[in-house]
């Protein structure tokens, strides 16, 4: 259990909210924890955030993969090319693949015609195909293109959404702003054609909405039409899936497949590739690439689909809901081992899920933080645990980050009776009326300020 104490300097009273920090020392080391602490007093003033798209986001997102997965994590990269399709697109994209089915989405169309056509030999990239060969060029042309260079001898591609931006740039009014949600980033999430850099990944409900559906079988915060907080999990067998006027439910008319449980498809039927509230595709005759981002729904014979938007039935009377893992406190009970369910990429042989770089030892991998909860009353708590700056830190004077174990340990000792985990590391900050009061660990090698990392989704509070 670490010891701690409250550093007074530095809290803010925000009308009926409280921002304070706390300085936290780990027993038997010289490391501390400074822990960022946020209370409110009304679930309703929590909202998603979509921040809008930048071209800076684009070029941060280069910048990184070459300044971290090309060298710190060279010997598992090959040519990492990152694309992002521009307005004025000219190129002819198919949108028809014997492996991917009949495509709706023009950025998943665009990297599998790449996928199947650039490849990596004799030292240099190689474009055989005379369409493919164009799209690059246009791409490379209009600087909607970027390479980062591992050292294995193999060609990534990998799409960039159109919903990556920064949060610290949206919603201006907003008192407080965070990151929340895992989403689609490396090479090993990008497991088929489907997926693109940038998708968001786990259920998100507000008002009985559902934004994005759940995926993984992981731990969901819930908040219900009394505001009671609870901790479980929800999957997509316990909705109800519309398309069109057409309602389906797992088991009775079509058969839900998702990772990590499929990689494909069984053979036969009418697949409907599923991605957040959109369908992405349609495949006849089975086999079909599951995405890590989504999911594909079975159906027995062929139907047709007249509009792409998916609906989900089931969730109508919950206020806000946020599915990330793993949690860290349950009913007042300190979360000690992973319950939500992580990959691990080094698993060979086993069928992939993002996020696949989670850290895997509970109680040793420490990171940046951002756990979201309640206390015994239900009312909200925020807390963002800094971690250390990439490329190390200065012990004793700036915070080491925490482990999952640890995480739980100083949220049970600061009142949290119901929590979870949100997307940490890099993407991990808090904003209070547009300024950060701890720092993000992704740094400049060059002067070692900080950069910002693009993300698709985030919370704000009005």
């Amino acid at each position: 259990m670490p010891y701690f104490y409250t550093d007074k300097s530095g809290c803010d009273k925000l009308k009926m909210m409280k921002s304070v920090i706390k300085k936290f020392a780990y027993s038997n080391s010289s490391d501390i924890q400074k822990v960022q602490l946020i209370r409110w007093d009304n679930w309703d003033e929590l909202f998603f955030l979509h921040p809008d798209y930048s071209e800076e986001a684009f070029i941060n997102l280069g910048t990184f993969y070459k300044n971290v997965f090309a060298k710190q994590y060279a010997n598992f990269f090959g040519k990492s090319v990152l694309f992002r399709l521009p307005d004025d697109l000219e190129s002819e994209i198919p949108l028809y693949d014997s492996e991917y089915g009949h495509m709706y989405d023009m950025t998943a169309a665009a990297s599998v015609a790449l996928r199947r056509n650039v490849r990596y030999y004799d030292g240099a990239v190689r474009i055989t195909e005379e369409k493919a060969r164009k799209l690059y060029e246009e791409l490379a042309k209009k600087n909607c293109l970027q390479i980062a260079s591992g050292n294995l001898p193999f060609v990534d591609i990998l799409p960039v959404s159109a919903g990556l931006g920064f949060i610290s740039k949206g919603i201006s009014h907003a008192r407080i702003k965070v990151n929340s949600s895992f989403f689609i980033m490396d090479r090993f999430d990008c497991s088929t054609g489907y997926d693109v850099i940038g998708t968001p990944i786990g259920l998100c409900v507000k008002n009985g909405i559902v934004e994005n559906p759940p995926l993984f079988d992981r731990e969901v915060l819930l908040v219900d039409e009394d505001y009671k907080v609870d901790v479980k999990k929800i999957t997509l067998s316990d909705l109800e899936i519309q398309i069109d006027n057409s309602l389906y439910a797992d088991g009775e008319n079509c058969k839900i497949c998702s990772r990590p449980d499929y990689k494909k498809t069984p053979a036969g039927g009418f697949d409907i590739v599923i991605i957040g509230n959109k369908a992405v595709a349609h495949k006849e005759g089975g086999n079909t690439h599951i995405p890590s981002s989504g999911f594909v729904m079975k159906l027995p014979q062929k139907t047709v689909i007249h509009r792409r938007q998916v609906i989900y039935r089931g969730l109508e009377k919950v206020r806000f809901a946020i599915q990330a893992g793993n949690s860290v406190m349950v009913n007042g009970v300190k979360t000690d081992r992973f319950i939500s369910h992580f990959h691990n990429f080094l698993n060979i042989g086993t069928v992939s899920y993002p996020p696949n770089m989670y850290p895997q030892n509970f109680r040793k991998d420490r990171a940046p933080r951002i756990v979201l909860g309640a206390d015994k009353d239900n009312k909200p708590m925020l807390l963002w645990f800094e971690g250390a700056g990439k490329f190390g830190h200065v012990q004793g004077q700036e915070s080491c980050g925490a482990s999952l174990s640890e995480a739980a340990d100083i949220c049970e000792a600061l009142g949290v009776y119901n929590g979870v985990n949100l997307d940490g590391g890099g993407s991990a900050q808090i904003l209070v009326n547009g300024e950060r009061k701890l720092k993000i660990s992704d740094r400049d090698p060059a002067d070692f300020s900080e950069i910002e990392r693009a993300v698709p989704l985030g919370l704000y509070i009005k």
